[in-house]
């Protein structure tokens, strides 16, 4: 699979050099992140060259590490900073109504060590029968996570731990409440109306959208390595974007618009996560 990877610092200047597209706004409306979907896979790509981006689209029953098909599908995440706002949108064929395994929360991991020092909620206490902390939006700096079912790919074991697991936290169970996001999850929309195609694959889509002012997060944190996770309450499926490191200001300028299209291809199956 293939990312495209977002460096803070470099995204502010390079902002100033790019054509303007839309302003994200937070609506479940996925014309801020991509073109009008056409049935193809190349749907997925974002309208924005300076979007850190997993697809992981698929219509497979085995998702790994679980089952349950389209339903359960992590789709695509996108992750877009604009001055001192971190936007994020997931696509997923989860419902936001779905009663057996309901979607976890938005994770977020500086320092590239799995401990997922921040917690965006998804659905909260009261909307979520699986655990759960909070209410929607509400960011929270975690001291304890719950966690899914798998302990490795195709390995059912609800009460086991293991490092696999400890990779794909699902909800906020503790932590400390340091602000509140905008938060939407809903059918997904283009351009006010409900998507009936949206890649190569039929089914229904949603989109968990949020925009966090990043003045919430440890200063001494901003400017790590980091990766935004999110998967369901069962983690029978997740999806990230994986961390790149900041760089120093002097790099910025030497390299210029030529570390724009830089990327990288990384299997799922990282080794101290499989």
């Amino acid at each position: 699979m293939k990312h495209y990877y977002l460096i803070p610092g470099l995204t502010a200047l390079l902002l100033l050099t790019q054509t303007p597209v839309q302003a994200i706004t937070i609506d479940g409306d996925l014309n801020d992140w991509i073109a009008t979907p056409q049935g193809e896979a190349s749907d997925w790509q974002p309208l924005r060259n300076t979007t850190s981006y997993t697809i992981e689209d698929q219509n497979t029953s085995y998702l790994n590490p679980g089952y349950g098909g389209q339903n359960y599908d992590a789709e695509a995440i996108y992750v877009e900073i604009d001055g001192g706002t971190l936007y994020i949108a997931i696509v997923t064929g989860l419902s936001p109504n779905s009663s057996a395994w309901p979607a976890g929360d938005i994770a977020i991991d500086f320092g590239d060590d799995d401990s997922f020092e921040y917690g965006i909620v998804v659905l909260g206490d009261t909307s979520n029968p699986r655990g759960g902390l909070g209410s929607a939006g509400e960011i929270y700096q975690v001291t304890e996570w719950n966690y899914g079912l798998w302990t490795a790919p195709a390995n059912y074991d609800p009460s086991g731990s293991s490092l696999y697991k400890s990779a794909h936290p699902t909800t906020v169970k503790s932590g400390e409440h340091e602000g509140t996001a905008r938060m939407v999850y809903q059918k997904a929309l283009y351009n006010d109306n409900e998507i009936t195609q949206l890649g190569k694959f039929a089914g229904d889509h949603y989109v968990i959208e949020t925009a966090i002012d990043v003045s919430v997060f440890d200063p001494s944190l901003w400017g790590q390595k980091f990766n935004v996770h999110w998967t369901m309450a069962c983690a029978n499926d997740w999806i990230e974007v994986d961390p790149v490191p900041e760089p120093p200001v002097a790099l910025l300028f030497g390299a210029g618009l030529g570390l724009l299209g830089w990327s990288r291809y990384q299997s799922k199956r990282r080794a101290h996560r499989s």
